[in-house]
């Protein structure tokens, strides 16, 4: 009679501290994502482009509020590749940092929050539907 026993050790399991954490996750895909839409730009694929911003927006719409991302969307919308070109590259020199609402309304005076999302309409969406 064999009296081996079969022992299985997961290497791949979830830690709950730095970089493996899911906030930690959630910021490298986050990463990846804006990566990716940062290379469509530079390649100068425009529909490329729109569904890697979509995606981004989409996976944390926090990520609205950044300034230069509602505009690139916008330049996006109209099919500006030029200048939707060139907000990637301001991101990028930026170092690929995004602000997102939790960052702004942290940085804003209160009395100033009302005024500036007053000129704003929200992130621009992509209708990719045909």
């Amino acid at each position: 009679m064999d009296t081996s026993f079969t022992l299985r050790i997961d290497a791949n399991g979830k830690r709950w501290d730095g970089n493996s954490s899911p906030q930690g996750d959630k910021q490298q895909r986050r990463r990846q994502k804006l990566q990716a839409l940062l290379q469509t730009l530079k390649a100068g694929d425009l529909d490329a482009a729109r569904l890697a911003f979509t995606a981004l927006i989409n996976f944390d719409p926090t990520v609205s509020a950044d300034p230069y991302l509602n505009k690139l969307g916008a330049a996006l919308q109209s099919s500006n590749l030029y200048a939707a070109q060139h907000l990637g590259f301001e991101l990028q020199n930026r170092g690929g940092q995004l602000q997102s609402h939790a960052s702004v309304s942290h940085t804003q005076p209160s009395s100033k929050k009302p005024e500036s999302l007053a000129s704003h309409t929200g992130s621009p969406r992509i209708d990719l539907s045909a």
